[in-house]
């Protein structure tokens, strides 16, 4: 799919087997930041997110959303691979950052929403691994531009 801008390119990056293997090494080495760090903000109220959260990368980088300025903590080998085939597909080696949000089951969830992160390049291609049960991903147009 390729349209306004958008390129969305899905294919299967590693096996099943691999990506099994790299769930069940997440599940054990990941740390999530406490649930009151990652809360967002709808019409003026605060609501904690329906899922973990954690940001790992390059040391300094930040990650801002709904009022939130989390620490990115170092990254650790499971994710340095994972880096790895990101930027084998982007040819250009410069991704540097990872944010995971872990969900557990159908409840936890991410509804409609449009990034507006102001510290990310609006031009910066971003890539999705999703490890362990599947999960629809949809995109809409912004009616915002």
């Amino acid at each position: 799919m390729n349209e306004n801008n958008l390129n969305v390119a899905y294919q299967q990056y590693f096996s099943k087997k691999e990506a099994d293997q790299i769930f069940e090494e997440l599940e054990r080495e990941i740390e999530y930041f406490p649930s009151e760090m990652t809360t967002v903000v709808v019409f003026n109220k605060r609501y904690p997110v329906p899922r973990k959260v954690s940001a790992y990368g390059d040391k300094n980088l930040t990650y801002t959303f709904s009022g939130n300025t989390l620490p990115t903590k170092p990254l650790i080998p499971i994710l340095v691979r994972i880096l790895k085939e990101a930027n084998k597909f982007l040819k250009d080696g410069s991704f540097n950052y990872i944010l995971i949000n872990r969900y557990k089951d159908g409840q936890d969830k991410i509804g409609s929403h449009r990034d507006n992160e102001t510290d990310m390049d609006p031009n910066s291609s971003i890539v999705t691994f999703s490890f362990g049960a599947e999960r629809t991903m949809i995109f809409k147009r912004s009616n915002f531009n």
